[in-house]
């Protein structure tokens, strides 16, 4: 009897570690954020500078796309005062679509929390310009600066709007707005636009007009708030405020 039950609780043990095993290779091989956290250690990625890669057989300059970053960097650096999320934040440029699936798009920013909160941006060589790689990177930044909890606050127009702060291309433009919107006639309500759900939801203008319409409701508070607004909004948020009244306040 003794030993049947040792016999069972080592198959048990057996199948648990298989399991265990199984999520793991399915999450680091076939889970985009398991795929782009094992960046740094797949033999398909090259390292070009601290915390940059790209696909071994890329077929752009590394030194353009190492100017672009910087510039990149720049921007965000101009806007925030200064940079806190470069040491926890890898950059993937990548021109191979095989690649890009496993990485899970080709210009994006995906986070991790545990064990330590971390960001990997993701871009692909036809994306690879500096008003994109400056988003992505305002959008590591911010999230930097906010604790986890006060992450999950803020709504997906604000997250959106702060970066397109430093994407200046010219479908989110001022001017752009004032076509689209009938000068500010006909625009996105913005508790329409909270979720991810409702903010990526439709077609491409759709999600281009939110865009528009995220950038122009920022930038207006921004005018009035200032950089020092900005980081008041931060601390407000990551000492619990609720999003609402920390922006309106």
């Amino acid at each position: 009897m003794e030993k049947s039950r040792k016999k069972v609780l080592i198959c048990t043990a057996s199948v648990f570690l298989l399991l265990i095993a199984i999520a793991v290779v399915y999450f680091f091989q076939f889970n985009a954020l398991g795929y782009r956290m094992t960046v740094p250690y797949r033999s398909a990625f090259v390292g070009i500078d601290n915390n940059i890669y790209i696909n071994r057989y890329f077929s752009g300059s590394r030194e353009e796309a190492i100017v672009l970053i910087d510039s990149a960097k720049e921007r965000a650096k101009e806007f925030f005062g200064d940079l806190c999320c470069l040491e926890d934040t890898v950059i993937i440029i990548c021109d191979d679509d095989l690649l890009l699936s496993k990485l899970g798009g080709d210009h994006d920013t995906r986070t991790i929390y545990f064990p330590a909160k971390k960001h990997y941006i993701s871009v692909s060589y036809e994306y690879c310009n500096i008003d994109i790689l400056a988003h992505e990177l305002t959008h590591a930044e911010l999230h930097t600066r906010l604790s986890v909890s006060a992450q999950k606050k803020i709504p997906t127009w604000f997250d959106e709007g702060i970066a397109l702060q430093n994407d200046y291309r010219e479908q989110y433009s001022f001017e752009t707005w004032i076509e689209q919107t009938d000068n500010g006639s006909h625009t996105v309500a913005l508790e329409d636009m909270d979720e991810a759900s409702e903010f990526y939801a439709g077609t491409v203008e759709d999600r281009r007009f939110r865009y528009l319409n995220a950038k122009h409701e920022v930038s207006k508070w921004l005018k009035t708030h200032k950089r020092q607004g900005l980081m008041e909004l931060i601390d407000k948020l990551n000492n619990g405020e609720a999003f609402l009244i920390a922006y309106n306040g």
